[in-house]
């Protein structure tokens, strides 16, 4: 892991400088591993979260109309279940309560556009004897020279 830190000169009655982010990290009580970690661990989610904004809005400029694709749904879906889990090991009663349902509304989308795949004929691909997905068998209209 590589880690930055940002130093800036300031006056201190010995004469050492000290971190700009040390009262930061002080205040927070990142000096415990573990709480560090998880800190580490709340900021993915977060950044998770935050990132399902981003692929709605490059999949909306790339059809040129409002679009919001399955991927934002997995992002909306897996950061707040990471988000959701940081903060009910922090113990944050109002993190919690802000996490705590919106899952349904992202698991129930992801339900309703694999409904609607297979409606469309896009079966998923049926597992293998070795528990491994297949790929989707090839139309008989895609390179057998059956084409009229």
């Amino acid at each position: 892991m590589i880690a930055i830190e940002v130093y800036i000169a300031v006056a201190e009655p010995n004469g050492v400088s000290q971190s700009f982010l040390q009262p930061l990290l002080d205040w927070f009580d990142l000096d415990d591993p573990w709480r560090k970690g998880l800190v580490l661990f709340g900021f993915l989610g977060q950044l998770i979260f935050f990132g399902r904004w981003i692929v709605q809005w490059i999949a909306s400029e790339r059809r040129g109309e409002s679009h919001v694709p399955e991927l934002f749904w997995w992002c909306s879906l897996v950061g707040a279940m990471m988000l959701f889990t940081y903060f009910v090991i922090d113990r944050d009663p109002v993190g919690i309560l802000g996490q705590s349902v919106g899952w349904i509304v992202y698991s129930r989308n992801l339900y309703l556009i694999k409904v609607k795949r297979g409606r469309r004929g896009e079966p998923a691909a049926p597992p293998t004897p070795n528990g491994k997905a297949q790929d989707a068998p090839a139309s008989a209209s895609e390179g057998d020279g059956s084409d009229p």
